[in-house]
């Protein structure tokens, strides 16, 4: 039996760390900025540690400590 999906408008995915190489491209960025400013830093450590700050930013938006906040400042917080 065929589903009927002819009231089916847009369809959405969550691509992010699947689409999206977040980590890679990080960490590439940091390469490059370490570089140029002349730092010792382990890229990929600087990427996984950075992500980690995530949920404990977004538990700080969600419990009111902070307001909402567009994730592009978070990321600049965190």
């Amino acid at each position: 039996m065929q589903p009927d999906i002819s009231a089916v408008k847009a369809l959405a995915f969550d691509v992010f760390g699947t689409v999206v190489d977040w980590r890679g491209s990080i960490a590439r960025e940091m390469r490059q900025l370490a570089r140029a400013k002349g730092l010792r830093v382990n890229a990929v450590k600087f990427a996984d540690a950075w992500r980690a700050g995530y949920r404990p930013a977004m538990d700080r938006v969600s419990r009111g400590e902070l307001p909402w906040t567009k994730i592009d400042v978070l990321h600049r917080m965190i």
